[in-house]
């Protein structure tokens, strides 16, 4: 290979790698509009087995919504991806909920206050972002609470300290769906 050659091959090459560097983030936005991803996380078995079971309910109950399982690290990386509105829902424990809501602790540096709760589980509770639709909400509150596959699932309490999500809080109070909200 002549150096003229060699150098526009070079060129080329440092050219491309900005594109290459980005795909993932744009999968990631793809991944993002055609599933509903519920996050869990990798040292929290039970929130993994718990997102499992979630997953697969909403794929028996609402199927356009092709729900899957996406996995974090750890808490944190779901905070940040709550925070930075990258992801919709997560399983997460109860008590780091109210934590993350608070903003204390490990989540301290993450804005929990757009935090909502769709549905409680046995010590864990089912997060959803303020943003996620009104509509879409109602229906995944709906598919858990009326087949719950053995899980102890419930609507939380109104006045619970993480506030409930208005659509889970408008299925349980007896509301029919919206699709335009």
């Amino acid at each position: 290979m002549n150096r003229r050659a060699f150098l526009a091959a070079c060129g080329l090459l440092a050219a491309a790698l900005p594109a290459y560097g980005h795909t993932p983030y744009r999968q990631w936005k793809v991944m993002r509009e055609r599933f509903l991803l519920v996050h869990s996380t990798r040292t929290d078995p039970v929130s993994d087995a718990l997102a499992e079971r979630i997953v697969a309910i909403l794929n028996a109950e609402l199927p356009e919504a092709n729900a899957m399982v996406a996995r974090a690290p750890n808490l944190e990386r779901v905070a940040s991806l709550m925070t930075s509105d990258q992801a919709r829902l997560a399983v997460v424990a109860r008590d780091a909920a109210r934590r993350f809501y608070l903003r204390q602790g490990e989540f301290a540096a993450f804005d929990g206050t757009g935090l909502r709760v769709l549905v409680e589980l046995k010590g864990y509770v089912l997060l959803a972002t303020e943003t996620f639709p009104k509509h879409h909400a109602w229906l995944v509150a709906g598919a858990l609470t009326e087949h719950p596959d053995g899980l102890e699932i419930r609507i939380p309490d109104p006045a619970a300290e993480v506030p409930t999500h208005v659509g889970a809080r408008a299925f349980a109070q007896g509301e029919p769906p919206d699709p335009q909200q």
